[in-house]
């Protein structure tokens, strides 16, 4: 063998070697994190205002329902009582005709349970007849003449009256024995659905309790609020999982949900040899590190994929329905509906990491980083400039086809807009609009976003559209520019810093609620209470934190790492850990697997204005010491991760 045939071998191994050491397997996925029907109506998390609160529930005109004194929904059927006459039609035909149920009882209130319609007479009677032909009553009781509505909801029928009683009783026993107890005045309509109650009261507000768990403590979940509801609602029902409405001028609504529709959690895997690291991003306000520590349990016993290989990222659109528990925040607000969080979120969740699993191909992976002033510092007035507007952008081409993915990661606080319909609409906000323009104007099939050190950033611009687009335009310009190819071994790491805190002494706590106790209708002084109560409660308990934990979670993809921070990450974080760096391709991403207070720096809490102080009250805690940040840069330095 000659020398130049050697020399041509050793080429082609060296060649084959790069190419081995370039050459990933990865998978992108996308599911819908918007909630159903089922779930009637949802508070949005990331602002305390208005103090009346923010719901997600509309009404849509679908007809009319004549003149109705009452609503009731059963196993897909609405019904209504005009003149005395029992009128019915199924929920699903929208444009469908009410008909005749045979009814010549005197009935002021219909409700549904199993196979059986249970009607109530002026007197108080309780009658029952099978729902389907025509109706035939026969007596099965008396409950209280004062009684307005009831609802079926499982094996019991609810009854309410407007003078704060509410009677219910077991119906699939027979011979029902009634129990009462006392509970929201003003009641004027009963439903109920997929496990609770629902009132609406006289004054136009909508309220949900769950009796199965043995109290009926009522949770406001809507309100006649002006903006997305002005509706005067006065019979409400539920069919389907959907909730209707008749207002005064005998108009039937169905409930929805004011939605963009663009609200998902969204996955990348990327596997090399025997390795597989997850990126998930979630277009939620936050999750905290029990939930998260939940899924990655569930995904290790689906996958076999270690916990501190799986980073969790959160969008942090102040749009979407709280998914969190904010103990001193308005009572809607204090933990999450558990339906959608648990059905909706974790499912979705978990079903988008199963599809980025399943979409695992060969692939080639590049960097690029460009910047766009989407943000300005908010908090730090002498400090205008510290702002990290890195705009980086991991681009993947699946080998032999056209297909190409995308991951993008910036910093900026997704808080458009604070006013009109849009402050109760779901949306995820710019990142929303910047994914669906990135995927629009390129060969990208899918795209996710990651929300950067945005804790003291908010938006330069006046507008979601704006924002996104400027952001959008940068993805794709650098998409379009020479961008670095990622090649090498997969790692990944999971670290833990506690930072000790200081708590407060009793009589501090104690000296606080009473400065700010009897200020109704101010929002900062009724949430000083809330925490006052909850460190009482901490110290009585012997609960009282002592340190809050910051989880840094890093994730090596050949010459790329990212470094993932818990809680509200402020900037200096993310420059700080890029110093620790300065040759490699390094990319900090904020609000990952844990929010549950802001991270500020030194500068914040020397200042003492939301980041360094006000906001630890919203979120339930004590502030940071003022060390806190070189204690975490330096510990990300000593790990060397």
């Amino acid at each position: 063998m000659t020398r130049t045939s050697n020399l041509l071998i050793t080429l082609l191994c060296i060649a084959a070697t790069v190419n081995a050491q370039s050459l990933y397997q990865a998978g992108t996925s996308r599911v819908s994190i918007e909630p159903d029907r089922s779930v009637i109506s949802l508070a949005l998390g990331g602002y305390a205002a208005p103090p009346e609160g923010r719901f997600t529930l509309q009404w849509k005109a679908v007809g009319q329902a004549m003149e109705a004194a009452a609503l009731g929904g059963h196993e897909g059927r609405l019904y209504i009582i005009r003149d005395n006459n029992l009128l019915w039609k199924n929920a699903a035909e929208k444009s469908s005709s009410w008909k005749s149920a045979g009814s010549n009882e005197i009935i002021k209130s219909i409700a549904g349970i199993n196979k059986k319609l249970y009607a109530l007479t002026p007197n108080g009677a309780l009658l029952e007849a099978n729902h389907e032909g025509d109706i035939e009553w026969k007596q099965a009781g008396f409950i209280n003449s004062s009684v307005k509505t009831m609802t079926g909801l499982g094996n019991f029928l609810f009854a309410a009256n407007e003078n704060g009683s509410i009677w219910y009783a077991d119906i699939s026993a027979g011979n029902p024995e009634w129990s009462e107890v006392r509970s929201m005045k003003g009641i004027i309509s009963l439903a109920a659905g997929n496990g609770r109650l629902y009132a609406l009261t006289d004054d136009a507000v909508l309220y949900r309790c769950e009796p199965a768990k043995g109290e009926f403590k009522w949770l406001k979940i809507a309100y006649k609020n002006g903006v997305t509801i002005t509706e005067d609602i006065h019979h409400i029902a539920i069919a389907d999982n959907t909730i209707y409405g008749i207002c005064h001028d005998n108009i039937l609504y169905e409930g929805e949900h004011r939605s963009r529709g663009n609200l998902s959690a969204r996955a990348m895997a990327v596997k090399k040899g025997d390795e597989t690291v997850i990126i998930v991003n979630v277009d939620v306000v936050g999750l905290n590190d029990t939930f998260t520590g939940l899924l990655r349990q569930e995904l290790k016993t689906r996958h076999h994929i270690p916990g501190s290989a799986i980073l969790f990222n959160m969008s942090h659109t102040h749009f979407a329905p709280v998914t969190q528990d904010w103990k001193t925040w308005d009572e809607s607000k204090q933990q999450p509906d558990s339906i959608y969080l648990y059905s909706t979120v974790k499912n979705g969740i978990l079903l988008a990491v199963e599809k980025a699993l399943e979409a695992l191909a060969p692939a080639r992976i590049y960097f690029g980083r460009g910047s766009a002033q989407i943000g300005f510092q908010r908090s730090l007035d002498d400090h205008p400039g510290l702002y990290d507007d890195s705009v980086d952008v991991i681009r993947v081409d699946y080998t032999g086809t056209n297909d190409r993915a995308c991951l993008f990661l910036a910093a900026c606080h997704p808080v458009h807009s604070t006013a009109g319909k849009l402050h109760f609409t779901l949306s995820a906000n710019y990142p929303g609009v910047a994914r669906k323009l990135v995927e629009e104007r390129t060969k990208v099939s899918n795209s996710l976003f990651m929300q950067g050190a945005s804790g003291d950033i908010n938006p330069a611009d006046n507008g979601e559209y704006i924002s996104g687009e400027r952001l959008a335009n940068e993805v794709i310009a650098v998409m379009g520019s020479p961008m670095e190819e990622i090649g090498g071994a997969i790692s990944y790491y999971l670290d833990t810093i506690n930072i000790p805190v200081r708590s407060w002494k009793i009589e501090e706590i104690m000296a606080f609620r009473a400065e700010n106790t009897d200020k109704p209708g101010d929002l900062t002084a009724e949430r000083n209470v809330r925490w006052s109560d909850l460190m009482l409660n901490h110290h009585n308990n012997g609960t009282m934190p002592v340190s809050l934990p910051v989880y840094v979670q890093t994730i090596n993809i050949g010459n790329w790492k990212l470094v993932g921070v818990s809680r509200e990450t402020t900037t200096q974080y993310s420059l700080g850990i890029k110093d620790l760096w300065p040759d490699k391709l390094v990319s900090v991403a904020g609000f990952t697997n844990d929010v549950s207070s802001y991270l500020p720096t030194g500068l914040h809490l020397e200042q003492g204005g939301y980041e360094g102080l006000d906001s630890f009250f919203w979120y339930g805690t004590y502030p940071f010491p003022d060390s806190v940040y070189p204690a975490i840069i330096g510990t990300i330095k000593s790990l060397g991760r």
